[in-house]
């Protein structure tokens, strides 16, 4: 029989999450002087940093941990990911310090003659939207669940699932370091002339996320678009 490889010092996912807290630090000391905050946020990636450690420690021995404490371990993502997310609105701004939507909407129009979402109004009616502000939500549950089943199958493949999202984020999120921009219903305010939020469903979703999520410069590349794909090449591989 083969000796079974050692497992190694740390997990891919653990150092591409080490990696990124290593450069938006470096970014906020450069940042210091134009951040509101900068010190609220040095102690976030501190503590982040420090739970991080300890996660790479217990992987170490993670057969001998009881099963509540492996499932810690392996999906600390989906709490590591969005409190480092609410750390990017500020640096962003700091960074790049204004909006470039102008050149999403000029790529729009070159691509298609007009604003799309201007032109998508006429086909709004209140059964539609809602329809989408359910599937639009979605969006916060698919990963996991596909990591659930997962989990109940290959503790590999859990792992190679987790580092692929947790890639599909990074890269989301430099782009919108390369390119802010706060979307058409904010860019295009004045010229859409159509409430979306007609029902109690519908504005009670836009209100929740608007509330919950204080990155805004957060619309290019499409994230939503970007873990969804993800999750369903995933899914046809290894669980269909």
């Amino acid at each position: 029989m083969r000796p079974t490889p050692p497992a190694p010092a740390i997990r891919p996912v653990e150092a591409l999450n080490f990696l990124a807290l290593i450069v938006l630090s470096v970014a906020t000391v450069f940042l210091r002087g134009r951040l509101e905050d900068p010190a609220g946020i040095e102690l976030r990636y501190t503590i982040m940093g420090a739970a991080l450690l300890l996660v790479t420690l217990l992987v170490r021995r993670r057969e001998r941990l009881p099963g509540w404490a492996r499932f810690l371990v392996d999906f600390y993502p989906a709490a590591f990911i969005p409190v480092l997310y609410e750390t990017l609105g500020p640096l962003i701004a700091a960074a790049r310090g204004h909006a470039r939507d102008a050149i999403l909407i000029a790529a729009d129009r070159a691509l298609f003659g007009t604003d799309v979402t201007v032109w998508l109004q006429r086909f709004v009616n209140p059964v539609l939207t809602t329809l989408f502000y359910l599937s639009y939500t979605t969006y916060y549950f698919i990963a996991l669940a596909l990591g659930f089943v997962l989990l109940r199958r290959s503790a590999e493949d859990l792992q190679r699932f987790l580092f692929t999202v947790t890639l599909c984020y990074y890269v989301s999120y430099a782009g919108y370091f390369a390119l802010p921009a706060l979307g058409p219903r904010f860019a295009l305010a004045d010229s859409h002339t159509v409430v979306l939020e007609t029902t109690r469903i519908a504005a009670t979703i836009e209100r929740t996320l608007n509330q919950l999520e204080h990155t805004k410069f957060d619309v290019f590349p499409s994230g939503h678009t970007m873990i969804a794909v993800a999750v369903l090449l995933v899914a046809f591989r290894r669980a269909r």
